[in-house]
């Protein structure tokens, strides 16, 4: 089953593009919110995020998102 948190912040870091601006959304540290996607990639066997400036998704995170939506 999925995770709330997990999807919470994996939502946050799609909508506003990075991770730092989801930490300052969600009210936790970008370390934080990076864990809960790291945890949410390793429950998926997917990656999710192509971690830059701005984050990217991948399709497998295209496809979460529009599930999640």
């Amino acid at each position: 089953m999925l995770d709330s948190k997990q999807c919470e912040a994996f939502l946050a870091v799609a909508e506003v593009g990075s991770f730092d601006a989801a930490g300052e959304h969600l009210c936790i540290t970008p370390s934080a919110v990076s864990l809960r996607v790291q945890a949410l990639e390793k429950y998926l066997g997917q990656i999710l995020i192509i971690r830059g400036r701005p984050c990217v998704l991948t399709q497998a995170g295209q496809t979460l998102l529009q599930h999640l939506r």
